[in-house]
C-alpha cells in the first residue's frame, strides 16, 4: 500500500487547509454575576453555532467569514477568515473573550494584544458535546448548554440502539479531492467525529485501522479495500448544485470495479450540518442513520 499522506485539515476547513494542535488557554468562568462576559469573537463556525444554540448569540460582536449558519449570524461583522485573521478589527470591536479551535501561533498573537481567549477541540463528538459545556460553563449558559449536549446524546443514543442487525456496511468517507477526476483523494481515518457517525450508524470505516485523522489514498488503496458504500461530504457554493453532484457522482465511474460504484451506492452530502463538528451533528447522525437503512434493506 502507498505510503500515507496526512491531511492537515480539520472539517470546516478544508477551505483554509490547515489544521493546527493545542489545548485549552484559559478555562476559568466567571466568579460572580458582575462578571458575566457580554461581548464575544468567535473564529470558527462550530463555535458560532454553539453560540446560537445555548442562547448566547446575542453577545457576538465579531466572526469570521465561514460563520454562516445560523442566518442571524451573518448579520454580525467578520475579522477574516482563519488564515488571515484581521487582528486590529478584533481589536477594535473590544471581546471581553475571543473563541478559537486550537492554534499555537493565533493564540500567541493574539495574547500579546492582551485579548482573553478560549480554545476547544472538535475532532470527535465527545469534543463537540465538550466544547459546547465549556462554552456554556464560561458564558454561565450552563443549564442551556447541558440541555443542548443532552439532547445530541438522546438522538445519538436512540441511533445506536436502532440499527439494523446486520454485517457492517464498509463505508469509504471522502473529504476532499480534485473535481472532475478522482486525483488528490483524502479520507477520514479513525478517530475522526465522521468516522464515529459512520459506525453509530451501522457502517464500517473502511480506512479505520490507519493511525491518522485525514490522509491521502491512491486508487491501488481504494480497489484494495473495495468499499460497499462511499460518502462523499464537500461544500457547494454554485447556482446549480444539483448539476455538481451529478457530476462529482459520474466521476467515480473511472473505478467502475468497486463495489459502490457497480452497485450505485455513492452519495454526495453538500449540507453544511455534515461539514461543521458542532451542535449539529445529531442532525447529520440523523440523515446518515437514514441512508444506512435505505443501503441496508437493498
Amino acid at each position: 500500500m502507498n505510503k500515507w499522506i496526512k491531511l492537515n485539515s480539520i472539517i470546516w476547513l478544508w477551505i483554509a487547509g490547515m489544521l493546527f494542535v493545542g489545548s485549552p488557554s484559559w478555562a476559568t468562568p466567571p466568579e460572580n454575576p458582575d462578571s458575566i462576559i457580554q461581548r464575544v469573537v468567535s473564529l470558527a463556525p462550530n463555535i458560532t453555532e454553539i453560540l446560537y444554540r445555548i442562547d448566547a448569540g446575542d453577545r457576538l460582536v465579531g466572526r469570521t467569514e465561514f460563520c454562516l449558519y445560523p442566518p442571524a449570524a451573518r448579520k454580525i461583522p467578520t475579522v477574516g477568515g482563519y488564515l488571515n485573521v484581521d487582528y486590529e478589527k478584533i481589536v477594535s470591536l473590544k471581546p471581553e473573550l475571543v473563541l478559537l479551535l486550537p492554534n499555537p501561533e493565533m493564540e500567541r498573537k493574539l495574547q500579546m494584544l492582551n485579548l482573553r481567549i478560549f480554545t476547544v477541540s472538535n475532532e470527535t463528538i465527545e469534543e463537540i458535546l465538550q466544547s459546547i459545556t465549556a462554552i456554556g460553563r464560561i458564558l454561565n449558559k450552563t443549564d442551556k448548554a447541558r440541555e443542548v449536549v443532552e439532547g445530541i446524546q438522546d438522538t445519538l443514543t436512540w441511533i445506536k440502539e436502532h440499527q439494523i442487525s446486520r454485517e457492517r456496511i464498509s463505508t469509504l468517507i471522502v473529504i476532499g479531492r480534485e473535481s472532475g477526476s478522482l486525483r488528490g483523494l483524502y479520507v477520514a481515518g479513525k478517530n475522526t467525529y465522521l468516522s464515529e457517525l459512520v459506525e453509530l450508524c451501522g457502517g464500517k470505516n473502511a480506512f479505520g485501522d490507519v493511525p491518522l485523522r485525514y490522509f491521502e489514498v491512491s486508487r491501488e488503496d481504494l480497489l484494495t479495500r473495495n468499499p460497499e458504500l462511499i460518502l462523499e461530504f464537500r461544500i457547494i457554493d454554485n447556482p446549480n448544485p444539483e448539476q455538481t453532484i451529478a457530476d462529482l457522482t459520474r466521476d467515480w465511474q473511472a473505478l467502475s470495479q468497486l463495489r459502490a460504484v457497480a452497485t450505485s451506492h455513492i452519495y454526495i452530502f453538500s449540507e453544511r450540518a455534515f461539514l461543521i463538528p458542532g451542535p449539529r451533528v445529531s442532525e447529520a447522525a440523523w440523515k446518515l442513520f437514514q441512508l444506512f437503512q435505505q443501503v441496508g434493506h437493498d
